[in-house]
């Protein structure tokens, strides 16, 4: 099992972790979540092991 974070495209803000097997059904557990049949264009998705979620300060 593996940790993924996304961002949408125009936002800052960096979201997860998603649990899933791969990347594509990280993909899918999002557009599930968001209620999207295709993700737009410009979206980002990692996997954590290789990038952590930035941490935003004010």
């Amino acid at each position: 099992m593996h940790s993924y974070g996304f961002k949408l495209p125009d936002f800052f803000k960096e979201y997860g972790p998603i649990a899933a097997q791969s990347i594509e059904a990280a993909k899918v557990i999002i557009r599930e979540r968001l209620g999207l049949k295709r993700l737009p264009q410009g979206f980002s998705i990692w996997d954590l092991s290789e990038r952590p979620l930035e941490r935003w300060r004010i």
